[in-house]
């Protein structure tokens, strides 16, 4: 599949401290790549470098196969939807009337307009002044601006914050829409890692500026496999029996932890017959533990 965008050697500095450096990262057309990484770690900086809004120190950005200069840049951001940060809008006009304003900047159809309002639920408040949009409306109608005009590239930053569950699990269905139905693909950032993991094909962890994970999700899902627990009529023998510490029992079920479907047939071999075994069950830890785990730096 074509890289829709490629970095290499990328440095950004801030008074002489290296705030990222990313050796390679590549992101593919028709696919969502989740960027996630504690407060700090360069996220919003490497979403601003790709659109020129700050100045890179060494490095390549590549979109579409073409290297991004100050010469270029603007013509790509044609090309590109975002939302960085806070969503940028007039307050005192209404919804529609921000997104003319962002068809004529880009030279789009305003009959796109009413069709992107639908996409994202603002249609009934299209004529409403922005100042009177609730925050999860607000967040709406950045995501409305960043998609007017079909970009062949959404860049968003903390989309979904402001929405409740269900304007969550609408944003969700749109992004897979719009990757499913066209040739956009999606770099997204969010502090909510069960949506990144429900939504993203692709994720990079960025931790104090390095990108220690850049890949499929379901690779990195292979190199943390899911743990084995047991249900049993009486999880302290089990756990004696087992040589387990009684730490191990959690919820009423007894952790074993990584186990081969060869282990977990010995293992109730030799159970049985010495306790009932009600349930056993293949748990995977969250994205969420996993990433506290990476960029603290735990095993």
């Amino acid at each position: 599949m074509n890289e829709i965008l490629k970095i290499e050697n990328l440095k950004k500095f801030y008074n002489g401290v290296c705030v990222l450096d990313i050796e390679n990262l590549g992101i593919e057309e028709k696919s969502i790549y989740g960027l996630i990484g504690p407060n700090g770690a360069g996220k919003s900086t490497l979403m601003k470098l790709i659109l020129g809004l700050v100045k890179k120190d060494s490095g390549k950005i590549f979109l579409f196969g073409k290297e991004l200069n100050k010469n270029n840049q603007k013509d790509f951001n044609r090309v590109l939807g975002a939302l960085i940060e806070n969503p940028s809008f007039y307050d005192h006009l209404t919804g529609y009337e921000n997104l003319e304003i962002i068809c004529s900047l880009k030279n789009i159809s305003k009959n796109e307009i009413a069709k992107t309002l639908e996409l994202v639920g603002l249609k009934d408040a299209a004529y409403k002044k922005a100042r009177e949009y609730s925050l999860g409306m607000k967040q709406r109608l950045g995501i409305a601006i960043a998609l007017i005009g079909n970009p062949k590239m959404l860049i968003l930053d903390e989309p979904i914050n402001g929405l409740d569950p269900q304007g969550i699990e609408e944003m969700r269905n749109l992004f897979n829409n719009i990757v499913n139905n066209s040739s956009t693909s999606i770099l997204i950032s969010s502090h909510i890692l069960d949506e990144i993991e429900k939504i993203s094909t692709h994720i990079g962890i960025l931790k104090s500026g390095n990108l220690i994970y850049n890949g499929k999700l379901s690779d990195y899902r292979k190199l943390h496999p899911p743990f084995i627990s047991i249900e049993t009529s009486d999880n302290i023998k089990t756990s004696s029996l087992l040589n387990l510490s009684k730490e191990n029992i959690r919820n009423n079920k007894l952790i074993l932890g990584k186990k081969s479907n060869e282990e977990i047939g010995k293992i109730v071999n030799y159970l049985y017959g010495k306790v009932d075994i009600y349930r056993i069950e293949e748990e995977k830890e969250s994205l969420e533990k996993l990433f506290i785990a990476e960029t603290r730096g735990d095993k």
